[in-house]
């Protein structure tokens, strides 16, 4: 990472037998003025328990040398007041990585500011999970491992995973959109991503193909062209499931984020030659803004 920059490593899971997730992050940030810093954040959402969810996070000025974010495990513990979070989970998939941006070329040019990889589009996650001294056993939850890093994180964006579409359990979802500013001017919302049918990748959006927005904290409405196929996309996050923190940007100044880690999700896929296909399912949702959200107040987190 040079100077001025961040990176992010995600771990976004949900259990498929009841209503239960969970959300990891591992992140560093250097700002163009002052000291690196390394932070671990842990969010459990669990309909079992009274409370709603929150974010443990500890910011340290490097990770813990036990600490392991990557494409097969997440280890690592954070302490934040009198909460305390632990957690050591495996990841398996049989998916290639997914390289959203397109052209590749993207990826060495100075625009986007943000790159990013679904590194694990979609996968089983495993171990063990322990917050405040309760113990949760983690079996086979479907998610998915991310990483971002850049200079700058995006004027706006939307990220989101869904899966368990009913009668077609092994389809999955990963998309972004995303505004990014240009001096003055914001450019339009560009998707990235790609809808996985049947073992075929679909890749959504890209340059020249622009979606239709309705984007909200609470709400996403859109519909993202391919070529030879549109999705309409419906979805709605649980307010009780949604937490709202700050991003730290390397240039100065946070973006506000909502995160629902369970959320549904209505698909209609229109194909060429085909009959639209319907599907239902649940994923994450995550929405931020550099302006803040109306009516959305962050957790006091440890800024890094």
């Amino acid at each position: 990472m040079s100077a001025g920059g961040y990176e992010s490593w995600f771990v976004s899971a949900r259990d498929p037998a009841s209503r239960r997730a969970l959300w990891i992050r591992h992140t560093r940030h250097r700002p163009r003025q002052g000291p690196e810093s390394a932070a671990l954040w842990c969010t459990v959402v669990d309909h079992d328990l009274a409370q709603r969810p929150g974010v443990v996070k500890q910011v340290f000025s490097a990770f813990p040398p036990d600490t392991v974010a990557g494409a097969e495990r997440f280890h690592g513990e954070a302490v934040l007041g009198d909460r305390t979070a632990r957690w050591d989970l495996a990841v398996t998939s049989g998916e290639p990585p997914l390289r959203p941006l397109r052209p590749p070329a993207l990826y060495r040019a100075p625009l986007p500011r943000t790159k990013l990889e679904a590194t694990v589009p979609d996968g089983l996650v495993t171990g063990m999970l322990n917050v405040d001294g309760d113990t949760l056993s983690v079996s086979e939850w479907r998610g998915t491992v991310g990483h971002n890093w850049g200079s700058e994180h995006a004027d706006s964006w939307v990220w989101l995973h869904a899966s368990g579409f009913g009668g077609a359990p092994d389809d999955w979802l990963e998309l972004v959109l995303a505004r990014i500013r240009v001096g003055r001017a914001r450019s339009p919302w560009t998707a990235m991503g790609a809808l996985s049918l049947a073992g075929r990748r679909i890749p959504l959006g890209g340059l020249g193909r622009l979606p239709r927005v309705e984007g909200y904290p609470g709400q996403l409405i859109a519909d993202v062209p391919s070529s030879g196929t549109w999705l309409r996309l419906r979805v709605t996050p649980g307010d009780m499931d949604a937490v709202a923190v700050t991003y730290a940007d390397p240039s100065g100044g946070t973006r506000t984020v909502r995160h629902a880690a369970l959320a549904t999700f209505e698909l209609t896929v229109h194909r060429q030659g085909d009959r639209d296909l319907a599907l239902a399912g649940s994923g994450a949702y995550e929405y931020g803004a550099r302006a803040g959200l109306p009516g959305t107040v962050p957790q006091s987190l440890p800024e890094g």
